[in-house]
């Protein structure tokens, strides 16, 4: 079978973990990145290059690929997924280190990293990420563009608003209803 193509928009830092990522799970065939930083032809990680610029992303539209937006300022990844949208699908990237549980539900755009954790019963919005070690309870919900940082914990039952970010490590108690965007 035939895997979908997949680019990753953003070769900063982040951009190289979800490389890592899109590989280990090893569900998509990876064309490179899409980046206004570097020049095209420079090489991010093992190999993969930018291959276009943010600016020119419609030019992919021909190649029938999948985008996942690799930057974690949850304003600009929303301004970009929505740009990327016009023209490609998002895909869902799960490191296959990470554990999800029964009856989970991810959105479109949205990354679990390794020995990120979605407890059964929750659900994670569109371009959201769980970063690494990052834990989510049972039966919580959490927003759209939301940045779960490495190390944070989200009690069960909690409620997380659209774009909220997370600190390193933070503790949100079981219960919560986080509803003011950082």
């Amino acid at each position: 079978m035939m895997k979908e193509k997949i680019v990753i928009i953003g070769a900063g830092g982040h951009g190289k973990v979800i490389c890592d990522a899109v590989v280990a799970q090893n569900k998509y065939d990876l064309l490179g990145f899409v980046d206004d930083a570097l020049p095209i032809g420079s090489v991010v990680l093992n190999g993969y290059k930018v291959i276009e610029k943010q600016k020119n992303i419609q030019n992919l539209k021909d190649l029938t690929c999948l985008f996942i937006v690799a930057i974690g300022n949850n304003e600009v990844r929303e301004r970009i997924y929505n740009l990327a949208a016009e023209f490609l699908e998002a895909a869902i990237v799960i490191h296959p280190a990470a554990i999800i549980g029964s009856e989970v539900k991810i959105g479109k755009g949205s990354v679990i990293l390794a020995n990120g954790m979605v407890n059964a019963c929750s659900q994670l919005g569109i371009n959201s990420i769980v970063n690494v070690n990052a834990i989510v309870d049972h039966d919580c919900m959490i927003g759209d563009y939301v940045h779960l940082s490495i190390g944070s914990l989200v009690g069960s039952n909690s409620t997380i608003c659209d774009y909220y970010a997370t600190t390193i490590g933070e503790k949100i108690p079981a219960f919560s209803k986080i509803t003011i965007k950082l």
